[in-house]
């Protein structure tokens, strides 16, 4: 795999190896059956990647968003980054292939996946943790698909630029008086305080809140020892 990026360019550099890493695993660990996305760093608060489905639009043509949150590319290993962006490329699979469930929530078939692929769903980021939710992370087999083609991946995959917010990234945001509501069946929305259990009068499906489900699929910050993700 050819380096073509020009290392004296931040940009093309960065997103080059970004590229070339995207590549990468969807050859090794999804036989390169993956569409092109657009891939992009994104300071999404509490989150460290996120996937976000029908995001682009050119003309008549859409396509869906992948991003990492640059805040954490520092404090955090190689590989563990490399495992954000795989944990959302299993999301991208699954909207493509399978069956996703409401936004943002995380289930059976995907953890199915994320296990095939050497990535144990949990909601704690550890053994014991629930497979499924709204709110689940992953930890990596060791000697699973994900860790041995991470072992092998060429080091010009690996991104070269990083970045850690000073001051504390990922800080909380104030809590808001009111957040929106909306249904997973026909989007319609309503506004209430943070916390409520609401579901829709016309579909009867439970309406998820901004919190829950905003940027599509999100990767929460729980520290270094419990990565969550949604």
């Amino acid at each position: 795999m050819s380096n073509s990026s020009n290392p004296a360019d931040p940009t093309d550099s960065q997103f080059g190896a970004y590229r070339r890493m995207w590549d990468y695993f969807n050859h090794t660990l999804f036989g390169g059956a993956l569409c092109a996305v657009i891939l992009n760093f994104s300071r999404h608060a509490n989150t460290l990647g996120f996937f976000a489905p029908l995001r682009w639009e050119r003309g008549s043509a859409v396509t869906h968003e992948i991003s990492l949150n640059p805040a954490y590319l520092k404090s955090r290993s190689p590989r563990e980054v490399a495992s954000t962006l795989v944990h959302e490329m299993a999301h991208l699979w699954q909207q493509e292939n399978g069956k996703p469930s409401r936004r943002g929530y995380h289930n059976k078939e995907w953890a199915a996946k994320m296990e095939a692929l050497g990535l144990m769903p949990s909601s704690t980021a550890a053994p014991g943790g629930d497979r499924t939710g709204q709110r689940v992370s992953h930890y990596i087999i060791e000697g699973g698909p994900f860790a041995r083609a991470f072992d092998a991946m060429p080091a010009d995959c690996l991104l070269p630029w990083t970045c850690e917010e000073l001051g504390g990234a990922g800080k909380k945001k104030p809590l808001r008086s009111k957040v929106k509501f909306t249904c997973a069946g026909c989007e319609a929305n309503a506004w209430g305080k943070p916390g409520l259990l609401l579901r829709c009068g016309e579909c009867d499906l439970p309406m998820a809140s901004e919190e829950e489900s905003d940027e599509g699929e999100g990767e929460d910050d729980a520290g270094q020892s419990a990565l969550r993700a949604a």
